[in-house]
């Protein structure tokens, strides 16, 4: 063979030697990492931040008949409202401090008769307020019973 030959062969065999080279090491190679992004610059605020939060607002209510500023006792002020546990001003009533209470009613006859004799000794009108105060008047025959007809008749009235 001809030298020249042998020279052009093994320079193509160079080149071809050299492009598979080339491209396992673009191949195997990892990316370029993206240039850093510089951290961001904090700048001071010209004016410093608004508080727009609300103070917290004092609820309790003042005890009842509390001066008021200028050292006198009102009437009807806010101060003097009856109030419940929690401060809230309870609802007004139509009933007045001086009205008597409300007078006992009769009850049922078997709730009375707890033993369910058919009659109410005076025993079992202790427990109960009405029958307490009307006993006499409704043991029509004085036997120291009250029947169920005679506390029917009694209780009506």
């Amino acid at each position: 063979m001809n030298i020249m030959t042998t020279n052009i062969r093994l320079l193509g065999l160079s080149a071809a030697l050299f492009a598979a080279t080339a491209v396992v090491h673009a191949q195997t190679q990892s990316p370029a990492p993206a240039p850093a992004t510089p951290p961001p610059v904090d700048t001071p605020p010209s004016t410093p931040p608004v508080n727009t939060a609300t103070p917290p607002v004092d609820t309790t209510p003042p005890p009842v008949g509390t001066p008021t500023n200028d050292g006198r006792q009102g009437t009807n002020r806010q101060q003097d409202v009856p109030r419940d546990a929690n401060g809230n001003p309870l609802p007004a009533t139509n009933s007045t401090a001086n009205a008597p209470p409300a007078a006992p009613q009769p009850l049922d006859f078997g709730m009375l008769d707890t033993d369910k004799a058919g009659s109410l000794k005076l025993e079992q009108a202790r427990n109960d307020p009405w029958l307490r105060q009307h006993f006499a008047d409704c043991d029509i025959n004085h036997n120291d019973e009250v029947t169920q007809s005679e506390y029917e008749k009694c209780s009506r009235r």
